[in-house]
């Protein structure tokens, strides 16, 4: 039989030139051999079936089948770098690695039925590629660039292109192919176990390598714990990265939002993020962060609520109740614990009655102690629950519209907001009963303008007897001065005048009611220095210097008859 030429064998080198022995070893070998050479062995001799392609290429010593023993190194060259496209990466597709099964050589290569098969040994070098169903999966066009020597656009490698002839490990091509994880749309966890449990295990292992680059994506099923969360729920720790601090973004106060706490109720996941209807929803697994889409409660009356990713800070209405306070935008991040006063204050700023007593507007969410929370579920739920007693005494007073209590829920007098509130509203043996008017204003209803949108102390207003007698009065450091009703009559440094025509309001002992103390027993000059006051005043006073009609005394009007 003749021999084919040099150049039909695909015998030329690449790199160096073929020494003369070698190419007459390969013309001998597939030239003079004769037919058994050239032809598929069947007649039973199973070692020459084993061997029947090495001739040419691969290793006859090398275990495996034929196809596995007959896969370079060697080359048609004899080389076995593989630096030399003839060798290349032929071992790492036809061996199994802890990350793949053993690829056929018919995924890349016409495995031919003899050697004299057309497209076999009758074209030239280098060798002709045809793809097989793997590398086509998903309709994909695998291609091989002989220049560069690089694969492109194959199920395999996906976008990667890796280069034949620089073979790597798999531990160092982990990831090379699909990403560490995947690009969008996949979800972007590390947690490969969560999805593909089946195939990989939590420390990146393959426990079923021949189920990887198989052309089948094994996923077990899903649901949001599998990428976030715990069978607890699907907020993290874990977060999609495997971080369980709260110190990562992905965790965070996660935990503390949906379990509720001491002070709030479980919010809905929705309330901060789009639930997805499935887990391949594209909104879903766009990519890390997540996206953040504040909505419900944290919208409440038109609140623009964000979320500050560099910051992690949050600014919506459940930690800025209107009107907000100097704390309003936690630290996603941080393990501060939250206090009555993170949100806002007790009491919040005007407008906000300025009460401490919480619990008597919203009894039904806030404790008697005004520190613990009743109902949870009705705290920062976007609703203010408001129910009281809306006359006077439902916010102070007891008896009375006055204090005691006041406003703090104190009775003691040495308060301001108490003080000497029922000695001027009830009146004495020696004074009238003073109406609420002639010191403040009186709303016509509790939400008036004036009333309660205004910070402690409450706005007094003087009028009535405060004002007669010249009286230009005025509360100062807890004392009221230059009034009327305390002895404006005189000046306040006339010898003669009562000594206590500036009384404290808080000082509540009877010892600045004494007869006399706003405008003397008898008063100066021009009055008459007589000190029995029913000779003139016989219609208020007796001749003890009792009163017989209190009411009409401190009232404004000085009544008399001379005898």
């Amino acid at each position: 039989m003749a021999s084919r030429p040099a150049s039909r064998l695909g015998v030329r080198p690449t790199r160096a030139s073929v020494p003369l022995g070698v190419a007459l070893l390969l013309a001998l070998a597939c030239g003079l051999l004769g037919p058994g050479c050239l032809k598929r062995r069947s007649d039973g001799n199973a070692e020459a079936e084993l061997t029947r392609c090495t001739t040419c290429h691969g290793d006859a010593s090398r275990q495996g089948d034929y196809l596995a023993r007959s896969a370079p190194p060697r080359d048609l060259l004899g080389a076995s770098d593989p630096s030399y496209p003839g060798v290349g990466a032929h071992q790492i597709h036809l061996t199994a690695s802890p990350t793949h099964a053993a690829l056929r050589c018919q995924e890349c290569h016409v495995v031919p039925d003899e050697v004299r098969s057309a497209g076999h040994a009758d074209s030239d070098r280098p060798a002709q590629l045809t793809f097989g169903q793997l590398a086509k999966t998903g309709g994909r066009k695998p291609r091989y660039d002989s220049a560069k020597r690089s694969c492109s656009a194959s199920y395999c490698h996906r976008e990667a292109q890796p280069l034949w002839t620089e073979p790597r490990s798999s531990a160092k091509a982990c990831g090379s192919c699909h990403g560490l994880p995947p690009a969008a749309p996949h979800p972007q966890s590390e947690r490969c176990s969560a999805c593909h449990g089946d195939v990989i295990d939590d420390d990146r292992h393959f426990i079923a390598p021949e189920r990887h680059v198989d052309g089948v994506v094994d996923v077990k099923g899903l649901d949001c714990a599998k990428c976030h969360g715990s069978s607890k729920n699907a907020a993290p720790p874990f977060d999609t990265q495997g971080n369980t601090s709260t110190s990562a973004v992905g965790v965070g106060a996660h935990q503390a939002h949906l379990a509720g706490g001491a002070f709030s109720r479980p919010l809905a996941c929705n309330e901060c993020h789009h639930v997805p209807d499935a887990a391949d929803d594209p909104t879903h697994v766009r990519g890390l962060p997540a996206l953040v889409q504040l909505g419900g409660v944290a919208a409440t009356r038109g609140h623009a609520a964000s979320w500050d990713p560099q910051a992690t800070t949050c600014s919506a209405w459940c930690h800025a109740p209107e009107p907000a306070s100097s704390q309003a935008s936690p630290v996603w991040t941080s393990d501060a614990d939250l206090k009555c006063t993170s949100c806002h204050g007790m009491p919040p700023p005007a407008p906000h009655t300025q009460m401490k007593d919480c619990s008597r507007c919203h009894g039904a969410v806030v404790g008697p102690d005004n520190l613990s929370i009743v109902d949870k579920l009705r705290h920062v739920d976007g609703t203010i629950d408001v129910a009281f007693d809306q006359s006077c005494t439902g916010c102070h007073g007891k008896l009375n519209p006055a204090p005691p209590v006041d406003l703090a829920g104190s009775s003691l007098t040495t308060e301001t907001g108490v003080g000497a509130h029922q000695t001027h509203v009830l009146g004495t043996a020696t004074s009238r009963a003073v109406p609420c008017v002639e010191c403040h204003v009186v709303p016509a209803e509790v939400f008036a303008a004036g009333h309660i949108d205004s910070d402690l102390p409450a706005e007094l207003a003087f009028s009535g007897a405060a004002l007669a007698y010249r009286g230009k009065p005025q509360f100062v450091a807890g004392k009221c001065e230059n009034s009327g009703c305390h002895g404006a009559i005189f000046p306040q440094d006339h010898p003669s005048g009562g000594s206590n025509t500036t009384p404290v309001w808080t000082q509540v002992d009877g010892t600045q009611a004494s007869c006399g103390s706003c405008h003397g027993l008898p008063p100066p000059p021009p009055h008459v220095l007589n000190s029995a006051c029913h000779t003139c005043h016989q219609d208020i006073a007796a001749d003890d210097v009792s009163f017989t009609h209190p009411e009409l005394h401190v009232d404004g009007t000085v009544t008399f008859e001379v005898p």
